[in-house]
């Protein structure tokens, strides 16, 4: 997947649960998003195998 593509896709799950994304990083297994929920920093792993971990 291209990595455009992928971190778009990653940032858009991920607003599904957050207000805004603050941040996003990827690596080579997944993507970190931190974003704010409610008033409070909240960071995503979202591996790409589509399961998404709480940090």
């Amino acid at each position: 997947m291209r990595s455009k593509e992928r971190m778009n896709q990653v940032q858009d799950r991920a607003l599904e649960s957050l207000d805004y994304v603050m941040d996003c990083y990827e690596t080579s297994e997944f993507v970190e998003v931190t974003g704010s929920m409610g008033g409070d920093v909240i960071t995503y792993r979202v591996f790409d195998d589509g399961s998404m971990y709480v940090k």
